[in-house]
């Protein structure tokens, strides 16, 4: 009995060790357990205390930033017009990030401006705040469901005085009520790390929860009433700095929000935490205290260190032999002759040792063969849809780190990538994870961080090396086609476009030649005609040509050096120039025009027509996109490069109309390709040609019933004078 380690470590330690070390335990805990208890609630309630000054601070750094809009110059001054009332808005915004918009209000309560234009015109002279404001009092609202903006706000108004002093409306900034929340969640990252946990949150002087790390109990649960207590019986937790001790298991402390002239309101924060958290340090204490005893320790210590010279030298022998050879050095080492157990385990280890080396080889040649490939390899487990495989292609495919994603589940990793999600989706993994007996290979297209990329995957069973047939892992190795794919639009595109001009052409070849006798024929009956048939002939000669400068431009496709006249020209005064002829037609549609031109656009060597007619087919467009009315977008910049030669001039028209579809958008610049019923289908064809004799590029974005926006970009300096 007495021949194995186990039995002689068992026997030893229940008598030596574990009853002497159990009393001191014991007597350890109680004597310092209420020491330890109040030092982690006054802890807690120290937290509490920081929140709230924090809070308060935070408060009143949003007055500070209401009531300095305020005294803004131009919003003081009734004769500012709209547009520098919002300009100012928007550096206002600009400057304190924390905001997302600001409103203006007259005094009548009529909301006049503000940067989003969603709500103008409303009447808000019924909110409490605003009375207060127009009084000439700074004003803090407490935490509301607005029914404008359809979510929890809180309000700041600040009265704006003209020259004389009168009040002449109120300015009111919004601020994301998520950076309160974040100071509160803050907190939860720092509990965090002290290895507590818990969270905070909010109540206002009724016990509604007007903060909360769950979205559903905000203005939704009254604090007061779900947990029995009034709002007595918290101000004297928070006077007496007490903590309190609810039914569920969680340990709240409560602190009060100080008040200032522009806040009127008593708000509580409150911090949570887990009972068994706060306290879980008294059972660490328990075993410090054993430690400490001196003179049972020394007897132990002495104890153990003479039997440990019999039973663990040789077990330490192979601790080492063991350490060095996960190290990468050698095993090799001379046997103790122990007991029996020791002299069994040497053997198997040695035999260990040479099957995991072999192994160990094997999977490092596979291991860099899976990370050096290009194609993405990954291998869920059938039975429990766990990653078992996810190499360093997918790593950067799906934007995770393997270490987090190897060993969770498919659909715990859809739910934070939303590439691999596009990706499950789209392949159907979830099908063939539950149906797929063979080997399949297909091409599919998924959605990728906004872009629509195209894989190419080989899927198989990959057997486990357990004999359990029902065990089996699937592998998927993909390949991203996507370059290939657009490469090969791209060339087709070129091929038709190709096509279509030398049919052009051929075409304008064989149309001019007939032309041309006709016109002369009609020259000869010009001078034999009577008086009444001449009055005609003028304008069958200026039709004839008018269709033969119809011919000369659709020879400009086919011909891609077409010999051009070039003048000195500026990008804005050509697009002002447009704007002002389609003004009328977008007044009639209903549609907003909003410019915003840099202004220091170089004037640049262009065609001047052709450039007209790229504008006016995009504004157009956009135009028609909307009948029902929108908004328009006409922005210009310059990109400067390396050096002067290589700026660039962006222009950019952005329209919320019906936008398009992907089966559209890769369509965009087929000749003929077009979804108007009278539409010919060469403008944007057109359009490119022209930009791209220009060295330019045309970008195009688009999404369904959400708008469309053209981003072209021309060099400045690249086109030469034709001699």
């Amino acid at each position: 009995m007495f021949h194995t380690l186990r039995s002689k470590l068992l026997v030893f330690f229940i008598l030596i060790a574990f009853v002497p070390m159990l009393v001191v335990g014991f007597i350890s805990y109680t004597a310092q357990k209420q020491e330890m208890t109040n030092h982690a609630e006054k802890s807690l309630s120290m937290q509490s205390s920081n929140i709230a000054a924090d809070i308060s601070r935070f408060l009143e750094e949003r007055v500070n930033d209401a009531e300095y809009l305020s005294r803004n110059p131009v919003m003081m001054n009734p004769s500012s017009s709209l547009l520098d009332i919002r300009d100012q808005m928007y550096y206002f915004l600009d400057i304190h990030t924390i905001y997302y918009d600001t409103y203006l209000i007259d005094d009548e309560g009529i909301v006049i401006g503000d940067t989003e234009n969603e709500v103008v015109g409303h009447d808000l002279s019924d909110r409490p705040w605003f009375s207060q404001a127009m009084e000439g009092k700074t004003f803090m609202s407490d935490i509301y469901y607005s029914t404008i903006l359809d979510e929890p706000v809180l309000v700041i108004a600040a009265p704006v005085y003209d020259r004389r002093q009168n009040v002449t409306g109120v300015i009111s900034p919004s601020f994301n009520l998520e950076s309160l929340e974040d100071m509160l969640e803050g907190y939860a990252s720092e509990q965090q790390e002290t290895g507590w946990g818990g969270y905070a949150f909010l109540l206002n002087e009724e016990g509604t929860v007007i903060s909360h790390p769950e979205e559903e109990h905000i203005l939704e649960l009254n604090y007061f009433d779900e947990q029995g207590v009034t709002k007595k019986s918290i101000d004297q937790v928070v006077d007496d700095r007490e903590i309190t001790k609810m039914i569920d298991g969680e340990v709240h402390s409560f602190s009060k929000i100080e008040s200032f002239p522009e806040f009127h309101h008593e708000w509580y924060v409150g911090v949570s935490v887990e009972e068994s958290e706060l306290y879980a340090s008294l059972n660490n204490l328990l075993m410090k205290y054993i430690i400490s005893y001196g003179v049972i320790l020394l007897f132990l210590l002495f104890a153990v260190y003479r039997l440990s010279a019999y039973l663990v030298q040789p077990v330490q022998q192979l601790v080492e032999t063991t350490r060095n050879f996960a190290s990468g050095g050698g095993h090799d080492r001379k046997y103790v002759n122990a007991y029996e157990e020791v002299n069994h385990l040497n053997a198997t280890f040695d035999h260990m040792t040479r099957q995991l080396e072999q192994r160990e080889n094997s999977h490092k040649k596979s291991t860099m063969v899976l990370e050096a490939t290009d194609n993405g390899v990954l291998a869920i487990d059938r039975n429990t849809k766990r990653i078992t495989l996810f190499n360093r292609m997918c790593e950067e495919v799906f934007q995770r780190d393997k270490n987090y994603v190897i060993g969770t589940t498919v659909d715990e990793v859809m739910t934070y990538s939303k590439p691999f999600a596009s990706f499950v989706k789209s392949g159907d993994i979830d099908h063939l994870l539950e149906t797929m007996e063979d080997s399949c290979q297909f091409e599919m297209e998924c959605q990728c961080d906004g872009e629509l990329r195209t894989y190419f995957l080989s899927v198989s069973n990959l057997p486990t090396m357990e004999e359990e047939p029902t065990k089996k892992e699937m592998l998927i190795v993909f390949y991203d086609l996507t370059e290939k794919r657009q490469m090969e639009r791209e060339l087709l595109r070129s091929e038709k476009l190709k096509v279509v001009g030398e049919m052009s052409a051929g075409f304008a070849h064989e149309i001019r030649n007939p032309l041309t006798t006709i016109k002369g024929f009609i020259q000869l009956f010009k001078e034999r005609s009577s008086e009444e048939n001449q009055k005609h002939y003028p304008l069958v000669i200026e039709e004839i040509d008018r269709v033969n400068k119809i011919m000369n431009e659709l020879l400009n496709i086919a011909n891609p050096n077409p010999k051009e006249e070039k003048t000195t020209a500026n990008v804005e005064r050509i697009l002002k120039d447009i704007i002002l002829l389609q003004e009328s037609q977008m007044k009639k549609n209903h549609i907003d025009l909003e410019t915003f031109f840099q202004g220091d656009i170089p004037d640049m060597e262009v065609n001047v027509n052709k450039l007209k007619q790229v504008f006016i087919n995009l504004i157009q467009n956009g135009i028609e996109a909307m009948p029902d009315g929108g908004r328009m977008n006409i922005r210009t910049r310059l990109e400067d490069g390396y050096s002067p030669s290589e700026q660039r001039v962006v222009i950019q028209i952005q329209d919320t109309g019906i936008g398009m579809n992907s089966s559209t958008m890769e369509k965009l610049g087929t000749p003929f390709f077009t979804t108007k019923e009278t539409g010919t289908g060469l403008g944007i064809t057109t359009s490119y040609r022209v930009i791209e004799e220009m060295d330019g590029t045309i970008n195009v974005s688009s999404e369904t019933n959400q708008g469309t926006s053209f981003t072209i970009s021309i060099p400045v300096k690249v086109l030469e004078s034709v001699q």
